[in-house]
């Protein structure tokens, strides 16, 4: 039996759901498809409490293709993580004294998925807690000038992408081209990005990685509205060093500040569309603005968090213990 209700942490609303068997999954949310669909999209995120053996990879892909999601792979996506089973994947392996600041998924693309779920196999033994945020706020918050400056000039992610036998050398997110493109060889990255068209050179053997010039805001598929979708406040050595310091990660702020200043070309940056780095006081202005958006969500074993990932970003708490959570990104339907 499932009953739609809201939620009290966060305002959020969502099923809960008892005494559901394996074998009556895909059929029950096969039925109940519609009315989840219709609550994510207007709420823009959405709780599913106690799905029992959603914790089980293919139980969980199995619910998401139920839905109607169009589940989609990584391929050129930031976050160290990997590919469990099928579409799902681990959650972003960063470590657990690191936070993790909101944003929306792979929005330095021109097409970002369209929905992100994350199924809790197990609740970290201390803090963990993840966050979200309502985007549709920020353009009612960002100064006009900025959203301006912005749109007219266009956004692009310039990243570093290391060998993977150097990739423990990197400071900052630490991600190789083998595990970001899915890619063994230096032939197979390069098909990677010529078939996205995205521009690339190499630097001995790690890649220097141009990804898509975006508008700061993008049209909702499937509501008539613009909604703040990009990476401005993520990446850049402003932004990392300001992320190091709220996780009181001293060693991670200083490798970061003497990066900045010695060899700026190991960090990522997030550049206006012509290339020009933006500006460190625009960079922490939208940081901070970002951030100022946080929700906490408690997930415990069973639940599922579905997000509509351009009404919503999300994140986590830094934690100790062991944490599972299990990751499918997706779309509405097939493009």
């Amino acid at each position: 039996m499932a009953m739609l209700k809201e939620c009290n942490e966060s305002g959020l609303y969502g099923f809960t759901i008892d005494g559901l068997s394996v074998t009556d999954t895909q059929n029950f949310f096969i039925q109940a498809a519609p009315d989840i669909r219709l609550a994510l999209l207007n709420s823009g995120a959405l709780l599913l409490r106690g799905v029992a053996h959603s914790a089980e990879p293919a139980v969980f892909e199995v619910i998401m293709n139920a839905l109607g999601f169009c589940t989609r792979d990584y391929i050129g996506g930031s976050s160290p993580r990997s590919t469990i089973k099928g579409k799902v994947m681990e959650a972003t392996r960063t470590p657990p004294a690191w936070s993790i600041i909101l944003h929306q998924e792979m929005a330095y693309v021109k097409h970002p998925p369209e929905i992100i779920a994350f199924s809790c196999v197990k609740p970290a033994t201390e803090g963990g807690e993840s966050t979200i945020g309502d985007m549709r706020r920020i353009t009612k918050l960002v100064e006009p000038s900025t959203l301006q400056l912005l749109t007219e000039r266009g956004l692009r992610l310039r990243r570093t992408l290391p060998d993977e036998n150097r990739v423990h050398l990197k400071p900052g997110i630490k991600k190789s081209w083998q595990e970001a493109l899915s890619a063994k060889t230096k032939e197979e990255a390069e098909f990677a990005c010529r078939s996205r068209g995205w521009e690339f050179e190499w630097w001995n053997d790690d890649l220097i990685l141009w990804q898509d010039c975006i508008s700061p805001v993008r049209q909702h598929p499937r509501k008539n509205e613009l909604i703040w979708c990009n990476q401005a406040h993520f990446w850049g050595a402003a932004a990392m060093v300001e992320w190091a310091r709220a996780d009181s990660r001293n060693k991670d702020e200083e490798e970061l500040k003497e990066a900045a200043q010695n060899c700026p070309e190991l960090l990522e940056s997030m550049c206006f569309g012509d290339g020009e780095p933006l500006p460190e006081e625009l960079t922490l202005n939208l940081f901070h603005l970002v951030k100022g958006l946080e929700q906490d969500v408690n997930l415990n074993t069973g639940d599922i968090l579905l997000l509509d990932n351009l009404q919503f970003a999300h994140g986590r708490h830094a934690f100790s213990g062991n944490r599972e959570i299990n990751v499918i990104i997706a779309d509405w339907t097939e493009h």
